[in-house]
């Protein structure tokens, strides 16, 4: 009986640890999750309003290399994304990673029609920023 109960105390804190171990990871992941959906809810509303300087400011420094100021930012969003350029709801779907590459998957509605848009982000000095996107998947998203 003695050996049962030392069984049963090694292995309930064993789990005890485990827990805390893991669960900063899980609140952290949390915490993650929803900035990133903040941001990319932030440049949405952004593209909405037109307001190119903020939409780009959202965008990595990659990015914003990339397009060199908020007007040609805006131009692309508008002709190479017309359901996220004029964006009526959207919402988010699963977070993945993708040769290494976190993904924010959103399902963005609009008069353009829906489609799955997968946003890769990366974070920069504890700032989530888009570092591009992709339609995934155009129609019936």
């Amino acid at each position: 009986m003695g050996r049962m109960c030392q069984m049963r105390s090694v292995l309930i804190l064993a789990g005890l640890l485990l827990v805390m171990i893991t669960a900063p990871f899980a609140h952290a992941d949390k915490r993650s999750e929803t900035a990133i959906h903040e941001v990319i809810s932030r440049q949405l509303d952004a593209i909405k309003k037109d307001d190119a300087g903020g939409a780009f400011a959202i965008a990595s420094p990659n990015i914003q290399t990339m397009f060199g100021n908020p007007a040609t930012f805006m131009s692309m969003v508008q002709r190479g994304y017309p359901q996220i350029y004029r964006s009526v709801a959207h919402k988010f779907l699963n977070v993945d990673t993708s040769g290494g590459k976190l993904m924010q998957r959103v399902l963005i509605e609009s008069e353009n029609g829906a489609v799955v848009v997968r946003y890769e982000m990366i974070e920069i000095d504890g700032v989530w920023r888009i570092n591009g996107c992709m339609i995934e998947k155009v129609g019936d998203a």
